[in-house]
C-alpha cells in the first residue's frame, strides 16, 4: 500500500528535529535532520474565517500524512514542498500517530504573520 500512497502525495517533506548526542560526559539535544525531502501529504484542519482578526494572523491547524517508519519527536520542525514548489514552514509539531498500517500523521501548526 505504500507505494500507492506515493503516487497520491505530491508534497515533499523534511523534518527537522532534537536527537541525544554525548558531549563528554553529558547528554545533549542537537538539531538533526531525521528525514529529508520525503514523499508527504497536508491536510488542513482548523481553518476557519469567523475567526479571523484584524491583523491577519497565519494561523491554522495541518496533519502531515508520511510512512510509517519515520520516527517523528514531540516539537519537530516540518517544512514542506507542495507541487507548486511553495515552501511552508510548521512548527510544533506532534509526535507521530502510528495506528494505521498504511502511513502515520503528525499534527502540526503553521504560525507566521501576514
Amino acid at each position: 500500500m505504500t507505494k500507492a500512497l506515493h503516487l497520491l502525495y505530491h508534497d515533499k517533506a523534511t523534518i527537522i528535529g532534537q536527537v541525544p548526542v554525548k558531549d563528554g560526559v553529558f547528554d545533549d539535544l542537537e538539531p538533526a535532520v531525521i528525514a529529508e525531502n520525503i514523499p508527504a501529504k497536508v491536510t488542513l484542519g482548523g481553518l476557519k474565517p469567523g475567526e479571523q482578526s484584524e491583523f491577519l494572523t497565519d494561523s491554522y491547524d495541518a496533519k502531515l500524512l508520511i510512512d510509517v517508519g519515520i520516527d517523528v519527536p514531540a516539537g519537530a520542525e516540518i517544512t514542506v514542498t507542495d507541487i507548486n514548489g511553495k515552501v511552508t514552514h510548521y512548527k510544533r509539531a506532534s509526535r507521530g500517530y502510528s495506528g494505521y498500517g498504511s502511513h502515520q500523521e503528525v499534527a502540526m501548526v503553521l504560525d507566521q504573520k501576514a
